[in-house]
């Protein structure tokens, strides 16, 4: 994901093997659903390529600043 919105909810992933951390996609819930949910996600990390499964333990939830243009 490029360009991040300001205020925005974020399900993030981090990297098992560079350690970066990377948007998964939009929180739809605005950082109110229950990430403990049986749910996994396979993804490529952009930096790389590590290919894995993150569950609910592995991803978290980000809100971009309201007032920023920066990246995580």
């Amino acid at each position: 994901m490029d360009t991040l919105s300001p205020g925005q909810w974020y399900l993030l992933f981090t990297c098992e093997k560079c350690k970066m951390r990377q948007v998964l996609c939009p929180d739809l819930s605005d950082g109110k659903a229950d990430l403990g949910a049986a749910l996994f996600y396979g993804v490529s990390c952009d930096r790389c390529a590590h290919r894995a499964k993150y569950g609910s333990d592995g991803i978290e939830r980000y809100q971009h600043p309201t007032d920023s243009q920066r990246v995580i």
